[in-house]
């Protein structure tokens, strides 16, 4: 399916890994330019390979969106580069399974200033292009969690935040044919929860079992379709809420999660 995404510009954060990555490699099989972030150099190159074989013109760019200056720079390396810039997605986010009572300040403002402060402050960076063009999408990678509690104090507070600020910049942009939605995912298959060290092995390790066992058991117990999501199941509904096929979507936080989510909401 042709989309329309030939000749726009798209910006993905934290896009050389996890859902990044895929939402990536989507946006740019239809045709779209994009732009590859991410704080490891060899990562962001191997993205932006896999994007160029596609046939479309790429740009990465090193940078830390929890530092304002990384972030101006990335916005204007993109502006300068390709003259526009039509579609972001704020993708870039971590979690941690701890003790939420024991979780330290510092942990917490950074999780804030990366899930959420970077969240705005790309909004407000990018929004006066895209008026210039009278056109542009933002899609914010939220989570179910910001809708239910999933027992992690920190990501699920940030996420909510972020789901309201989304339906809040969807009104304030309307009249603009700015369109915002946020995309929720439930559990995924991706190195946060597969690496070692990350979410499965330190859910088993709460559980006592291995890692692969506890994502097993995530899947039996909580996913009415049994299994995880892949990174490509997000990308997906990003590309098409990028395009003009979802020209009357805005201001929604939508679930793609196998049914996990308990409300009607």
């Amino acid at each position: 399916m042709d989309l329309g995404l030939k000749g726009k510009v798209a910006l993905v954060t934290g896009s050389s890994s996890g859902i990044g990555r895929a939402i990536t490699l989507c946006l740019a099989e239809e045709g779209a330019s994009v732009v590859v972030t991410g704080r490891e150099e060899a990562r962001v190159s191997s993205v932006a390979k896999e994007v160029k074989a596609k046939g479309v013109d790429v740009l990465s760019v090193l940078v830390d969106i929890t530092v304002v200056e990384d972030l101006d720079r990335l916005v204007k390396a993109t502006v300068d580069r390709f003259g526009r810039l039509d579609i972001l997605v704020n993708s870039a986010g971590t979690s941690l399974i701890r003790d939420p009572l024991n979780l330290p300040d510092d942990e917490f403002r950074y999780e804030m200033e990366l899930m959420f402060y970077a969240v705005v402050r790309a909004c407000n960076k990018v929004i006066p292009y895209m008026r210039k063009e009278g056109w542009g999408r933002i899609i914010n990678i939220s989570s179910i969690y910001g809708k239910q509690p999933g027992g992690l104090f920190d990501y699920d507070a940030i996420k909510a935040a972020v789901n309201m600020f989304t339906k809040d910049l969807a009104n304030y942009l309307a009249k603009d044919n700015i369109l915002v939605n946020a995309v929720c995912p439930g559990p995924i298959r991706t190195p946060l929860w597969e690496a070692p060290g990350k979410g499965g092995d330190q859910l088993g390790k709460v559980l006592g079992m291995s890692g692969k066992e506890a994502m097993a058991w995530v899947a039996e117990q909580h996913i009415p379709l049994g299994h995880f999501g892949l990174p490509e199941d997000i990308a997906n509904m990003v590309t098409f809420l990028a395009s003009d096929r979802a020209k009357f979507v805005t201001g929604q936080a939508i679930n793609v999660d196998g049914g996990m989510v308990k409300t009607i909401v």
